[in-house]
């Protein structure tokens, strides 16, 4: 199970846990659109934009009458999404999407302020949750913070919009003290989860991104110096013959094996990462270069199979032969590789510059 459909799962249960505390006819939790899926994807058909009037002052107990107008959408607003929810109601729109800062809920993902509705005595389309009409007595509607370091996108001022958890009831006309409490402690439970969920997915897209790759290089060329800098090109050559032999998915995930494979061996200050082409960069210093030229290579050997041999392709380049002042990969990419040199089994390789 992939990282971000754990997480959809646990956001269910976390919003069955919800309607458990509060009794309520439909928990559901409400995120910034594109944060789960990593960007912001096309409009669904029932997105909804809701016109009314936002509530007034600061009192967490606020009776609202908003009215509430469908509206066409304008071009890529920020917007909430339901990604989450537990109901007793056939009508709950499962999909959709409400415009940040318009609305009840639209109103608590602008200002990150809670709102307790009681007794809710305004249609429930209001919400743009249902598709049919809901006899609610109550509702409560809490503020999620969302990691700034996971959503890059923001509104006009520059603020991260919050995610949403809402309850509503059809049988109390007022939540109690206790259930507020547990629910508000529910909330900070779902940003936590989002923040060692979302930001490890972005701590690991920084990484082996190419900007994290280049200036990862250049702490080393200042370590050990630029001519000892030696860039390793990796060619998963094995690809096209697995993937014709043994299917697309074996292939990919053979490959990815010996990727992960690959950053195991390497130290730390070695950077490595991986370009569109499927090629792999390794930044080395020169006395190192060769014995993991043979480590890439017998990881390769232990991948391969008599009928589907994991084969590799090897090219190193040598920052020295560039002649570069400052670390420019570049320059040094565009130079002819360095002599491939016949595998052996040594525990270092290279001369130091």
């Amino acid at each position: 199970m992939t990282l971000i459909s754990q997480l959809k799962e646990d956001l269910k249960r976390l919003s069955r846990l919800a309607a458990n505390i509060s009794e309520a006819h439909t928990s559901a939790i409400l995120l910034p659109v594109g944060l789960i899926a990593g960007g912001e994807t096309s409009t669904p058909a029932n997105t909804i934009v809701l016109k009314s009037v936002v509530p007034s002052g600061s009192s967490f107990r606020t009776a609202v009458n908003p009215s509430g107008v469908a509206t066409q959408i304008p071009p890529r607003p920020l917007s909430i999404e339901l990604v989450a929810a537990h109901t007793l109601s056939r009508s709950l729109a499962r999909e959709c999407r409400l415009q940040v800062g318009t609305g009840l809920l639209g109103w608590v993902a602008e200002q990150g302020r809670p709102i307790h509705i009681a007794p809710f005595d305004v249609d429930s389309s209001s919400l743009g949750l249902y598709t049919d009409s809901e006899s609610l007595k109550s509702l409560v509607a809490l503020p999620i913070s969302i990691p700034s370091e996971a959503f890059t996108t923001r509104s006009s001022d520059g603020k991260v919009p919050s995610g949403v958890l809402m309850c509503d009831s059809k049988k109390a006309y007022s939540f109690s003290k206790l259930q507020v409490k547990h629910l508000e402690d529910l909330a900070a439970e779902v940003s936590r989860l989002l923040y060692w969920a979302l930001a490890k997915r972005t701590s690991s897209l920084d990484e082996s991104s190419w900007d994290s790759f280049a200036s990862r290089s250049e702490r080393l060329a200042g370590a050990i110096g630029i001519e000892s800098i030696e860039i390793v090109r990796v060619q998963l050559e094995a690809f096209s013959t697995l993937e014709r032999t043994s299917g697309t998915t074996v292939a990919v995930q053979k490959c990815e094996q010996f990727v992960r494979l690959m950053q195991q061996a390497l130290p730390p200050h070695f950077p490595l990462v991986r370009l569109p082409n499927d090629e792999v960069l390794i930044a080395l210093d020169n006395m190192m270069s060769t014995f993991f030229q043979n480590k890439i290579r017998t990881l390769a050997d232990h991948l391969s199979e008599p009928a589907h041999p994991f084969t590799v392709g090897l090219a190193t380049f040598s920052a020295r032969a560039a002649r570069v002042r400052h670390l420019d990969l570049d320059v040094i990419l565009r130079q002819q590789p360095l002599a491939i040199k016949t595998p052996a089994i040594v525990a270092s390789g290279g001369k130091r510059a």
